[in-house]
């Protein structure tokens, strides 16, 4: 310590004194806190089409497949409820079918995810895991959770229906992505949501119309750009 500095490197404290370099304090962290990535819409629409044609061929394959299994497996079930005879087996069969049917709902719907997680990390997306049955229970249990959720939602004038859709927007992402519970993946859908409300909102409204007035032939496409948002949202590199 002295009054006047005695050469490079010492610095002036508070009290007026000079102290060498050697007992220079630490630098404190800042406290300002670290603001939350915020979502591109227009990077995420980009993203998911360049990276749609970037795999066509895989892509178009596995929007085939998300929606040739449901067409199938409709045609087929209309085929046996009309051959079918009974209240007893009609009703069994009915049973049996509704089973069937969300058995393969939720196994194209996470093939999907798969799919764009698989872009998002610079892979190529692979048809085949249409299929795959990997973290399939967790997955098909945050779904009935997120529907039973949207059916009481729509008892708030529909507004409740489109709260939960939008909070629990990537609700599988986090099921099939970070391996969390099915409550856990609602839960941390809601809480990337709820601090992005504003952009998610915007970019939820251009997907849905984007979907209907394609028919939903742009599924591939807004799916891939879901997956953007997702990781972008979460701080997490995206495969260029």
């Amino acid at each position: 310590m002295s009054d006047i500095s005695q050469g490079e490197g010492w610095w002036q404290a508070s009290d007026g004194k000079w102290y060498s370099p050697e007992r220079q304090p630490a630098p404190q962290p800042s406290s300002q806190p670290t603001p939350s990535p915020r979502l591109d819409v227009g990077a995420a629409l980009s993203y998911g089409w360049s990276k749609f044609v970037e795999n066509l061929s895989s892509m178009i394959l596995v929007v085939l497949i998300f929606f040739g299994v449901q067409i199938g497996f409709q045609v087929v079930s209309n085929v046996l409820r009309f051959s079918i005879d009974g209240l007893f087996s009609g009703l069994f069969i009915g049973f049996g079918l509704m089973a069937v049917g969300l058995f393969l709902s939720f196994l194209v719907e996470a093939g999907l995810i798969r799919a764009a997680l698989a872009i998002t990390r610079g892979e190529k997306p692979d048809p085949a895991k249409m299929f795959s049955t990997e973290r399939l229970a967790p997955f098909a249990i945050a779904s009935v959770l997120v529907a039973l959720l949207s059916f009481v939602g729509l008892f708030a004038c529909c507004v409740g229906y489109l709260v939960v859709r939008l909070f629990l927007l990537f609700y599988g992402f986090y099921v099939l992505d970070k391996n969390v519970a099915p409550a856990d993946s609602l839960k941390m859908s809601y809480d990337l949501v709820s601090k992005n409300a504003g952009d998610v909102a915007v970019f939820a409204i251009v997907i849905v119309l984007i979907n209907l007035v394609t028919c939903g032939l742009a599924i591939g496409v807004t799916e891939i750009a879901v997956g953007y948002a997702y990781k972008q949202l979460n701080g997490e590199p995206v495969a260029a």
